[in-house]
């Protein structure tokens, strides 16, 4: 506490110190400029923002966002954007693919990595056209600083924070280039050690009796990842692009520890007291990825194609000692092997005629999952599942620009067949054949001095592997988890329409989700207390979702404010009978970035949600507030940030199933310090141009 305490000083002073300066001429760039009147400054700023196909592009380089630390920072300010406990997620399109330099990201933490200073511009896509696969619904692209010059480049950073314990992040990227060869590596090492606090409050009705189930927990895991990649970029000429880039990512022994208090009363009468201790240890070794590419022009056609081999083997280990007041103690444990690899092979070809654009291409991809689940002492069966799954899709697109409008319309058909198969017997019920059209078209057209986009998607989603698993695993004595093999594809309508006027953006979105799949807690057996946790289609969810972003700026200033409300039609069967579930939820976000001049800045945010519900979930209000200062000096960049100064963000949720209530009241150690310090030298960019085969499947897996 301290330490926060010191850092609140340290920027009420810094804040001070800004409110003195404003007055001063802010410094001139090639965005702003100034006209003094009197005694008046009137600032004039180029927006930073404005409408792609689909989506949203925001200038990074020559901009506040420049300075906030981290290419991670950058993104968690973006609109449509939340950062939940630092998982991206764009709102009401659920977790994005994201590409750095046309490459698609594998590891999420070289977001952290990447220095907000190299970034060009971070384009949204929240309506991705044909050539993404039909699982796709969000894509974010970043783009670098394109740099030149021969010789050794690279950069080394350390990331410490400091919560309930300290977590450790080191980096380093190397990059050699002579002509037009580049050869490059880089080596990560992350050190995560967390804690969280929980309270849960369970209700259980069945026909004979009421449970009552009061529940402390606390969760210590601590995680260890390496991270080691390097491969070769030919630019054989100014037309011709080749490379190979191998990645290897090992998570070795990965611990988690729950120690629970439970209370148990039935029909209002206390009725036993249980202590569980849960162990769990994860390992991802090895974990291979394989990428070669080709990019070029051959006469009047742009055309780029991608291999992809992804390889992974998961071990989950679960072992729990209950001790009882009424049954004693005893032991159960569960053994989970993973094994699961992946080709896929992706080739778009664009070709450019009288001011119009025509896309074509196609992606394939062939995946084998195998998982085997072994129970110990709680009498649930075994499981011993595997997942041969091939797809096939091409695609067609077109942009075509009249005066001052613009169309851009895509077809992607996709053909997938998947066989199931439990102890090695394929399962003709569990297994699915699916061939379908997906349609996508983006109109855009001026209002006066805003421009706008009006869209329509198609798109598909496709149960994770896990989701169809039907292993079951213990959680406690009246919770199971499960998945479902008779899970089908979501099939998912988007109708969006968003606008952008100088420093103001605005998007609704409404979504109609054909057979929805949702978790869902039922009985595990008629008129016995024993939930279990699953999958399920409904017949159609619908969704809207409503983004404002106001991002002006005034002399050093540099205020955003993101409002995003979302939305739902749904209700379920509860304990209590039939339940609308249609409370919009307000996500806000009010960040500010005081620019005191020498590469020094400041920050300030408050963020958080209102009640609200998400599915079969309400939400509970969260809010946090955090603080920050950052100083570039030449090669070196310093960042100190507490988050959630006042523990005050939360996971708290209701979820409801058709006997069981589950009141959740989480604590996830987000009061913390961060410490990065990176040094840079040479700073040339790889100019590797990999974009990856598979991306959907591969984050099925």
């Amino acid at each position: 506490m301290k330490y926060l305490i010191f850092t609140l000083m340290l920027v009420s002073s810094i804040f001070i110190q800004a409110q003195a300066q404003t007055n001063d001429s802010a410094t001139a760039n090639d965005s702003t400029f100034s006209v003094e009147l009197g005694d008046v400054v009137v600032t004039a700023t180029r927006s930073m923002q404005r409408l792609s196909k689909g989506g949203l592009i925001t200038d990074i380089k020559g901009t506040p966002l420049s300075d906030l630390g981290t290419c991670a920072d950058v993104i968690s300010q973006l609109p449509g954007i939340i950062s939940n406990e630092g998982n991206l997620e764009v709102i009401g399109r659920g977790t994005p693919q994201i590409y750095i330099n046309g490459r698609k990201l594998v590891d999420e933490s070289e977001l952290e990595r990447l220095s907000s200073k190299e970034i060009q511009n971070v384009e949204v896509v929240f309506n991705p056209g044909a050539k993404y696969g039909a699982e796709t619904k969000a894509v974010i692209i970043v783009k670098t600083i394109k740099k030149q010059g021969d010789g050794l480049s690279g950069s080394v950073s350390a990331t410490g924070r400091q919560a309930h314990y300290f977590s450790q992040s080191d980096n380093l990227f190397l990059n050699y280039r002579s002509g037009g060869l580049d050869i490059f590596g880089t080596f990560n090492y992350d050190f995560a050690r967390r804690f969280q606090e929980q309270h849960n409050r369970t209700t259980i009705s069945t026909p004979l009796d009421y449970y009552l189930i009061d529940s402390d927990i606390h969760i210590y895991p601590k995680s260890t990842t390496y991270l080691a990649n390097f491969g070769m970029n030919w630019q054989i000429n100014s037309r011709h692009y080749i490379g190979v880039k191998y990645e290897y990512t090992a998570m070795p022994d990965s611990k988690s520890r729950w120690l629970t208090n439970e209370t148990v009363a039935r029909n209002d009468v206390e009725e036993d007291k249980i202590i569980y201790e849960t162990n769990w240890r994860r390992s991802s070794v090895p974990v291979h990825l394989v990428n070669l590419y080709y990019q070029g022009k051959i006469k009047a056609f742009n055309i780029s194609i991608n291999n992809d081999y992804y390889s992974q083997r998961n071990k989950n280990r679960q072992s729990i000692v209950e001790n009882s007041l009424l049954g004693g103690n005893s032991f159960i444990g569960s053994d989970n092997r993973i094994r699961s690899s992946m080709f896929a092979s992706k080739g778009v070809a664009e070709y450019s005629f009288k001011g119009n654009t025509l896309e074509f291409g196609y992606e394939v991809t062939a995946t084998d999952r195998k998982d085997i689940f072994i129970n110990e002492g709680d009498n649930l069966p075994d499981a011993n599942d595997r997942i041969k799954e091939t797809t096939g899709a091409g695609f067609v697109a077109v942009n075509i620009p009249i005066r001052n409008v613009e169309l851009y319309a895509g077809l992607r058909y996709e053909h997938t067949t998947s066989d199931y198969f439990q102890n090695g017997t394929i399962v003709k019920g569990q297994s699915r054949k699916y061939g379908r059209l997906f349609p996508n078209v983006d109109f855009t057209f001026p209002i006066g001095r805003a421009k706008f986009t009006l869209s329509y998607e198609a798109k598909a989603k496709r149960p994770l592997y896990s989701q169809l698993s039907s292993s079951i695993q213990y959680d406690d004595r009246f919770t199971y988890e499960t998945g479902n093999p008779l899970l089908t594809s979501e099939q998912i309508h988007n109708v969006s329409l968003a606008g952008i006027y100088k420093w103001i953006f605005f998007s609704a979105s409404y979504i109609y989700d054909k057979d929805a799949i949702i978790s869902v807690i039922r009985p595990y057996k008629p008129d016995a207390p024993q939930n279990i946790m699953t999958y399920d289609n409904f017949n159609h969810l619908s969704k809207y979702d409503i983004v404002v972003s106001l991002s002006p700026r005034i002399l050093r200033w540099s205020p955003r404010l993101r409002l995003n409300l979302s939305g739902q039609h749904f209700s379920m069967e509860t304990t209590h009978g039939i339940k609308k579930l249609n409370t919009p939820i307000l996500f806000f976000n009010f960040f500010n970035n005081v620019s005191l001049g020498k590469g020094f800045n400041v920050t300030g945010e408050i963020s958080g949600r209102t009640r609200g519900d998400m599915d079969v979930v309400t939400l509970k209000p969260s809010w946090q507030i955090n603080i920050g200062t950052s100083k570039s000096l030449k090669n070196w960049f310093f960042q100190l940030q507490a988050t959630d100064i006042f523990k005050t963000a939360r996971s708290s949720m209701i979820t409801y199933g058709t006997q069981m209530t589950l009141d959740k009241w989480n604590y996830s150690d987000n009061h913390a310090l961060r410490l990065i310090i990176r040094y840079s030298f040479n700073t040339i960019m790889s100019k590797y141009k990999g974009k990856g085969a598979g991306i959907s499947e591969r984050n099925r897996l």
